[in-house]
């Protein structure tokens, strides 16, 4: 529950952000909205940590009914929700802000534009994504025995699999 309310949060920071303009401009946009940067990523960070803690109370409740599946379920939606958390590029864009703002119009600026770019496009959370996809796919597996009902258990086998078919154009690069 506690985890759902930030994301909500995170997502509503985000979306309160105006839009940047070209990427010239990016490092010195994050700059001035410094502060909203961080709240997203902190409420992010923690609402992913609390998720985690969440997955061992899924594994808990599904393991009677199908250890493996419960397993296998619990241990590649924690690989998925912690690839999540290392892959978020926020700590560092902030930083190479700072940089960029301290920066003289120079050759300098241009590098940690370089650098800001680059980085940002390593931010790619499809891969943890397919994990999240294929955890859903086995905890709904053995949620099929249980009594929380199999139209629940087709709809998280049906999402998980959504999940990781959003995921092919990562692994097809």
């Amino acid at each position: 529950m506690v985890a759902g309310v930030l994301y909500i949060w995170a997502f509503v920071a985000q979306l309160i952000l105006p839009v940047p303009g070209p990427f010239e401009g990016e490092l010195q946009f994050i700059a001035t909205y410094r502060s909203f940067f961080a709240l997203s990523y902190a409420l992010f960070t923690a609402a992913n940590s609390l998720s985690i803690v969440g997955v061992f109370g899924i594994y808990e409740a599904t393991r009677v009914l199908n250890r493996s599946y419960a397993m296998l379920g619990a241990g590649t939606l924690t690989i998925g929700l912690v690839a999540t958390l290392m892959s978020n590029t926020t700590p560092a864009l902030i930083a190479l802000s700072e940089g960029y703002s301290a920066a003289a119009p120079s050759a300098e600026q241009q590098a940690l534009a370089t650098a800001a770019l680059t980085v940002s496009v390593t931010d790619d959370p499809l891969i943890a994504a397919a994990f999240i996809g294929v955890g859903v796919v086995f905890v709904s597996l053995a949620m099929m025995k249980g009594t929380f009902g199999r139209k629940l258990a087709y709809l998280g086998v049906v999402v998980g699999a959504f999940n990781v078919v959003r995921a092919l154009p990562f692994l097809a690069d």
